[in-house]
């Protein structure tokens, strides 16, 4: 009877340490590859042979929204993100760009992608709510040469487009992401 008992014992003990440890494994692994830093200033990314460099930071963040024409917003100066692609390889890369809500922000009251409006390097002012994946720009990098883009961000026109009543107290919190592979791709 004594005997039953401490093995009992030892086996919820054993049992419950293996569950603890599981855990504790589980968590700070997730902990880990979840961590997101947040930076403002400048930021450089070296992935291969690939610079990325963001002159206003990665992340868009408009508050106090205001709809505006498009000939208004091109006129804006608080509006541009610069970034450049540098491929410091040897082989070409094939990448695209594209505007991601920020995925530590989503709680907060966003506006819908269909009333927010773009201009890429002055190649006219686009809807980020027609874009398939919210990519703005599809290219590829030849060898060591570099891109510099310039990006305006605004809310639409609300003469034009019918923005409805959430509109009012929305933000803009997106991300500019980077993404492609070396090489060309078919």
């Amino acid at each position: 009877m004594y005997i039953k008992s401490q093995l009992k014992k030892r086996l919820f003990i054993s049992v419950a340490t293996v569950f603890i440890l599981v855990i504790t494994i589980v968590g700070s692994s997730y902990g880990l590859f979840m961590d997101v830093k947040t930076d403002i200033k400048a930021q450089v990314l070296s992935v291969g042979d690939l610079q990325i460099t963001y002159t206003s930071g990665s992340a868009i963040n408009l508050t106090e929204l205001k709809p505006m024409s498009d000939e208004l917003a091109m006129l804006e100066s608080n509006n541009i993100y610069t970034f450049a692609i540098d491929n410091t390889g040897a082989v070409p890369y094939t990448y695209s760009i594209s505007l991601d809500d920020n995925p530590s922000l989503l709680d907060r009251n966003l506006l819908s992608h269909n009333y927010i409006r773009y201009n890429l390097n002055e190649e006219g002012p686009n809807l980020l709510g027609n874009q398939p994946q919210n990519k703005i720009y599809t290219g590829v990098l030849e060898p060591g040469k570099a891109k510099w883009y310039s990006l305006r961000i605004w809310v639409a026109d609300a003469n034009i487009y019918e923005l409805p009543n959430e509109a009012l107290g929305s933000e803009i919190h997106l991300n500019i992401v980077i993404n492609g592979k070396a090489g060309l791709i078919e």
